[in-house]
């Protein structure tokens, strides 16, 4: 059971912990040492040095220590010399790689400035997260040599793990919109030529690179209107502008242009993320034309704010588009019903405080006193540098029912309802039809994709009687696609002259789906390339092989090793057909060179596989582990793979390879990649205790049961079904057996008749002293 424990604890746990350390109930602590007693005055002598100098020292995060990472004070106004509790910025990764607590390198976290409600940053990310990809967020005490700071808001970092996360890579250029100089001469998302450096005070490079691409995307974006859809991800861009509108979130891109960032996604399209919400609510209330709001502008702000203004094409070139304006008044009418109308944002406002009080009475160096914190939920507090802080509530019951007595938000909202698909689970090939009761719409598109990593496109659904539409102008409208591979994701969207409306509300970032069987597959890795000798050097690869009967799509699907930074994603139209194999490469320009007769390989993967052994897993593209291999250099496993010319290959491409006895050595120098393996080829046996005692599990994957098939001598046997975790949830067989081949059903049930959730499977035999394995995967 060792690779299932190991299994457990890379994937798993990592899970867990990256769940419990931004749970909101739980708030953290975070312990700083220093050995300089003068540490404060050295952070504060590097955060007026203006780089990104740190001063090293210990943090203890949950009782879990780290060596060596580096500290800094961040923020602007937030920060100040002569205040005791400033904003931290800490790197656990700053001298040793890949010390991470969980998949986490660096922990941001804010003081409060602006915020006697303390609860700002928390509750604004909590919103947004229900419609675009936004930060997790909770708190954490912070002590630096034993000595207690404060209590502080811990925001996620917008960092290659939140790449992966929320849009499957983590190479692609990101960038963080930050001014040098002069706000108020940005033209925010304007494009302002070739040369590279006319963006420099505008924009940070977070990627190895990417400046071509965000130059390419503004001259697009500013210049193409027809093709922004190609460079930009128009509905998380809708969401984002109705969050920061609606919420008087001026210290942001849609007025200050900066505090944001952008991401590349795999389809090529740059997307928006909001960033540093301690200022949200109408905190921070200077518009850059110069004047500052009152509340009753602010309460009354019109929604289409900056849309005439020629510093802001970020708002122009999209909301003057006629229907793009439609669906961001749609997108802000959900935020409003879902949060503010029904009071839902106060009530949970109030829950936060709840979780933090005791720590925020007992914070020595609180930015406020406790009985702002108890009015600024309500009503305006404060005087002094800071100025008053508005109430959350005061601003935004008025404001909410001010937006939807708005000329903007009049007239019939469409009505889309008993939304079917002909079949919820169909074969490529197949075709389904998707229908819907829409009222009060002159217009109904269906949004749909067949990958995670692709963009939605839009075709429209017809009310004519021949799209399963039942009768024509009935009020039900269909539409008919053809079933590729991949699952199709989709929503719909109709509208009329005054109004659109989706279903489901939150879409894009929501969806429904129609699964398409046998999309995931049985794909395999069959064959490693994890040590090249020196004199045919390829770099590192690994074969995957398809031993089903049908073509299996696996665009998208992310290959990785034990490291989730070390993310390769399959590129675009990658079909693997049956009995056919694919070759991962880290370094395509050499594979290619060692191998000139193999043309079936992608890459290159940027990263290489561990001479010592290490676990590699392949995830497809709705991010469900497909196969996973834990390999080694040493006993039970091959070492004549390591560094001596073979490679490590399947016995039998139908074998468990999770078993050290299902691999061996190649009995062909440098491998057969992209071909069948040099055992079968070579018609050899399988020199194990697997010629007679064997176990096998079809189909695979499945839904609702599988049959497993097994062969043995005759004695006492066992069966059991274990989860990924190792422990045992299903016992199929206890019993003297015969000799001969055996079957017995799983219905995917635990041993109490539960349903088991979906996901990898491990079914054991024991008998007579031997112990077989194979994996099954569940589909739902």
């Amino acid at each position: 059971m060792k690779w299932i424990y190991l299994l457990f604890i890379a994937i798993s746990v990592s899970a867990a912990f990256a769940q419990d350390f931004y749970n909101i109930d739980q708030i953290n602590t975070i312990e700083l040492y220093f050995e300089q007693d003068n540490w404060d005055q050295i952070l504060d002598q590097l955060y007026a040095a203006g780089d990104e100098e740190r001063l090293l020292g210990t943090a203890v995060v949950n009782g879990v220590q780290f060596d060596s990472v580096g500290v800094r004070y961040k923020g602007n106004s937030s920060y100040s010399a002569n205040q005791t509790k400033n904003p931290f910025n800490i790197k656990l990764d700053y001298v040793i790689d890949d010390q991470l607590y969980d998949n986490y390198g660096t922990l941001k976290l804010s003081n409060g400035f602006k915020d006697p409600s303390f609860v700002r940053e928390a509750l604004s990310y909590e919103i947004a997260r229900k419609y675009l990809p936004s930060s997790l967020a909770n708190y954490a005490n912070v002590y630096v040599n034993d000595e207690l700071i404060g209590l502080y808001t811990s925001v996620q970092d917008v960092d290659k793990y939140f790449g992966i996360t929320h849009f499957q890579t983590n190479d692609r250029p990101r960038f963080k919109g930050e001014i040098a100089g002069n706000a108020g001469a940005a033209v925010v998302w304007g494009y302002l030529g070739e040369n590279e450096d006319s963006y420099y005070n505008f924009y940070e490079i977070e990627s190895d690179e990417g400046w071509e691409d965000l130059i390419d995307f503004l001259d697009t974006f500013n210049n193409e209107p027809e093709q922004i859809e190609s460079v930009l991800n128009v509905d998380r861009h809708l969401w984002m502008l109705a969050f920061d509108i609606l919420c008087i979130n001026l210290d942001a891109p849609v007025n200050y242009g900066h505090n944001y960032y952008i991401f590349q996604d795999a389809a090529g399209r740059f997307n928006p993320i909001i960033w540093d919400l301690n200022e949200n609510f109408g905190v921070f209330a200077n518009v850059m034309s110069g004047s500052h709001l009152t509340l009753t502008q602010m309460q009354q702000l019109t929604p289409l704010f900056n849309i005439d203004s020629a510093n802001y094409p970020i708002i122009s070139q999209i909301l003057t588009n006629d229907r793009y304006q439609k669906k961001y008044i749609a997108h802000m009418r959900t935020m409003i019903e879902e949060n503010f109308e029904n009071g839902w944002y106060e009530d949970r406002a109030l829950e936060i405080q709840e979780i933090i009080d005791e720590d925020y009475q007992a914070d020595p160096n609180k930015l406020y006193p406790y009985v702002y914190f108890q009015q600024n939920i309500y009503s305006t507090v404060g005087s002094g540098p800071q100025g008053n802080i508005l109430g959350i509530t005061q601003l935004m019951d008025v404001r909410s029912d001010f937006l939807l007595d708005h000329a903007l938000f009049q007239g019939t909202v469409p009505v889309i309802s008993d939304v079917q698909p002909s079949d919820q689970d169909v074969t490529p090939g197949e075709t389904i039809y998707i229908t819907a009761q829409v009222d009060d719409a002159d217009e109904v598109l269906l949004g749909y994709r067949e990958n995670v990593s692709d963009s939605f496109f839009e075709v429209y659904m017809l009310d004519d009687g021949a799209h399963g539409d039942g009768n024509a102008n009935d009020g039900i409208y269909g539409v008919d696609l053809t079933a590729s591979y991949g699952d199709i994701d989709y929503y719909i969207y109709a509208e009329n002259s005054d109004q659109g409306a989706f279903y489901p509300a939150r879409a894009q970032y929501e969806f429904e789906t129609v699964n398409v069987v046998g999309e995931t597959g049985v794909v395999v890795i069959n064959e490693i390339n994890y040590n090249s000798p020196d004199d045919f050097s390829t770099e590192d690869w690994v074969e995957l092989y398809n031993p089903g009967t049908e073509a299996v799509n696996i665009s998208g699907w992310v290959f990785k090793d034990e490291d989730d930074d070390h993310a390769f994603q399959i590129p675009n139209d990658v079909i693997l057909e049956a009995d056919n194999y694919l070759v991962i490469c880290e370094d395509s320009e050499l594979f290619s060179e060692m191998h000139p007769n193999v043309t079936n390989f992608v890459g290159d993967t940027g990263f290489g596989l561990s001479g010592g052994g290490e676990l590699i897993r392949l995830f497809n593209s709705n991010n469900t582990i497909i196969d996973s291999v834990e390999y080694d250099d040493e006993a039970p496993w091959p070492a004549e793979p390591d560094g001596n010319g073979p490679t490590l290959e399947l016995v039998d491409a139908t074998s468990d390879n999770s078993l050290a006895s299902s691999w061996q050595a190649s009995s062909v120098i440098h491998g057969t990649p992209g071909a069948v393996n040099s055992s079968m080829e070579a018609g050899l046996e399988q020199a194990s205790p697997a010629v007679t005692y064997q176990i096998k599990a079809y189909p695979n994957p499945f839904n609702p049961s599988t049959t497993i098939s097994f062969s043995m001598k005759k004695g006492k046997a066992s069966v059991n079904v274990y989860n990924i975790r190792g422990q045992k949830v299903k016992t199929l067989v206890d019993a003297t057996l015969s000799e001969g081949t055996h079957e017995v059903t799983w219905q995917g049930q635990d041993d109490d008749g539960k349903p088991v959730s979906s996901g990898i499977y491990f079914i054991r035999l024991q008998t007579n002293g031997i112990s077989q394995m194979c994996k099954t995967l569940l589909l739902k």
